[in-house]
């Protein structure tokens, strides 16, 4: 199956250039440890990837469009699923998600971005 993002007036979009929430629990990474997972989702729009945390869960939403993934030693099991450990400009998360999976999605919001600006992607960034 292919995502398809949503553009204005598409049946069933929820937003302007939205895609539909994909479940995604993260937690941050700080020097005192690992702190506490947080259930949220994933949305997926052209140039973005941003996680926001379920509503009444303490937490900022992060964008991880460009995050960078830090190489971790084989795949590291979380509760629902492996990990991917991400540094971004508010900090170092893990995010319970597949990583190529993950990587796959980034491609994706980036392409996408690309062809609304009308330039190449370049699969290269991540």
């Amino acid at each position: 199956m292919i995502a398809q993002f949503g553009g204005p007036g598409a049946p069933g979009a929820p937003g302007p250039a939205a895609g539909l929430p994909v479940p995604a629990r993260l937690r941050p990474v700080t020097t005192a440890g690992r702190g506490d997972w947080l259930p949220g989702a994933l949305r997926l729009a052209p140039g973005s990837l941003l996680w926001e945390p379920d509503g009444g869960v303490g937490g900022a939403s992060v964008e991880l469009a460009t995050a960078t993934t830090i190489p971790a030693p084989g795949n590291r099991p979380g509760k629902h699923g492996t990990l991917v450990d991400l540094v971004t400009p508010d900090g170092r998360f893990e995010l319970e998600m597949d990583p190529v999976l993950f990587g796959m999605s980034q491609e994706l919001v980036a392409e996408e971005a690309a062809k609304r600006h009308g330039s190449a992607a370049d699969p290269g960034a991540f």
